[in-house]
Formats: structure tokens, sequence, C-alpha cells
């Protein structure tokens, strides 16, 4: 039963979800399914994600989730939504989700192919580590994650 209602909640989502992809500007990149963002955070998070789009055809997500379905590890159903809602241009392979469970107290960044030469595996970590955990301790997720995606577009910027 718990398996029918996470594959029913997932296809709702993506339904609801594809309406705002017609172009970049109307496109939502924040997925709030944890309630953990006020409209306006969702927004402006969304706003810096969509400015860094338009200037650079890369795409980021960022996903709040309680839950991971029947994903063995965060890692897989990162990739699992990025395929789903097509993060990340097909001929570039150029996204990035940022993924936090507040429930399961987890945090990952998850890279597209091409992306992964930027933002290796250690230096997604890092950012985790570094910008965003503590303020996840502190209750302070709008800011954790606003730190996370400005500095992986920091990166990203100087490295391309």
């Amino acid at each position: 039963m718990k398996r029918i209602l996470l594959l029913l909640s997932v296809f709702l989502l993506s339904i609801l979800s594809c309406s705002n992809y017609s172009d970049s500007k109307s496109k939502n990149w924040v997925f709030d399914q944890e309630n953990v963002l006020t409209d306006d955070e969702e927004k402006e998070l969304n706003d810096i994600i969509v400015n860094f789009e338009k200037e650079t055809t890369n795409e980021i997500a960022i996903v709040t989730t309680d839950n991971i379905g029947e994903h063995k590890k965060m890692v897989f159903y990162a990739v699992g939504f990025g395929d789903l809602f097509g993060i990340g241009k097909k001929d570039k392979d150029n996204g990035l989700i940022i993924v936090i469970s507040k429930a399961l107290r987890e945090t990952l960044i998850a890279t597209g192919k091409s992306t992964e030469n930027i933002l290796k595996d250690e230096i997604c970590k890092e950012i985790v580590d570094n910008q965003m955990v503590q303020e996840f301790k502190e209750g302070n997720y709008y800011q954790g994650l606003k730190d996370g995606l400005e500095e992986c577009i920091r990166i990203w910027k100087e490295k391309e």
C-alpha cells in the first residue's frame, strides 16, 4: 500500500509540476515537500536558480523530502528525481540536485555527469559540511540551502 501511495504521489507531483516547465521563467526548481521554507524563501531560491539557468543553461533543483521511498540511499532518490523531472539539459547532462531531509537528517548534492567534472563529490561534501549542516542544526533550513546553493553556483562559474 505504501508503495502505491508513493508512486501515486510522485505521479501527481510530476503532473502538477510539469505545467511549470514551459519556459525557464516559469519553472519551479524548488520542491519543498517537507514544508521547511516559506513561500517567499522558496521564491527567492527559485529566482536564484532561474537566473543562473538563464546565464549558463545549467539547471539546479532543490528538494526537501521526509522519505526516499524504496530507494536504499539518498543518492538513488536524487538521481531518480533528476531523471523524472529532467534536471539538466539532456544533451549536456548539466544538472545538480540539492536534497535535504529534515526527517531523515540527511543532506546530499547530486550532480549530472558533466557537472561532476566541476563539482566533484569531495567539493559537494565540503559544501554540505561547511555551508549547510550547521544552519540545518540550528533550524535555519532556508539559510543553509541558500548558502549551499550560492557556493555551488560560485564554484561552477569559477571553473567554467
